[in-house]
């Protein structure tokens, strides 16, 4: 279990750094269409929030320990951080299809490890994430076009 252990706390950091990036756009996105992303980016952070609490317990419940320290995920982390600046909604959802691409990838290579090393709970609970992120990427495409 320590590829899925290790490969889960890399997610876990990245979800951590997601979470501070969608509420950083959500308190900083300006302009046309703030209305409406303003109140989704508060409803993205919160799915991100339970998520990690899935993901830390997932680890805790397979033997491992999950990292809890903004240094440690900032060590590892794929996603970079938001400015605290202004951001338009154009600007923001764009960098939120990056990122949210990137961890779709990630989830599928996760769950390719978690099914090798037989660990079907956590290939099941990942299957969610994939079909969550496959839909927030179509709404975000959506919106930009």
């Amino acid at each position: 279990m320590n590829k899925t252990i290790d490969a889960l706390n890399l997610y876990l950091a990245d979800l951590n750094v997601y979470y501070r990036k969608v509420q950083n756009y959500h308190w900083n996105v300006v302009g046309q269409g703030f209305f409406t992303v303003h109140a989704k980016l508060e409803e993205i952070y919160d799915g991100v929030n339970e998520k990690i609490d899935v993901i830390a317990e997932r680890i805790l419940s397979i033997g491992g320990r999950p990292f809890g320290s903004m240094k440690k995920y900032l060590e590892i982390t794929t996603i970079t951080e938001a400015k605290d600046e202004d951001i338009t909604v154009k600007d923001l959802l764009n960098n939120l299809i990056l990122d949210t691409e990137n961890l779709l990838k990630q989830v599928r290579n996760l769950k390719e490890i978690t099914d090798e090393e037989g660990d079907f709970g956590t290939s099941a609970e990942l299957d969610n994430h994939i079909s969550e992120y496959e839909k927030l990427l179509w709404m975000f495409r959506a919106y930009v076009k």
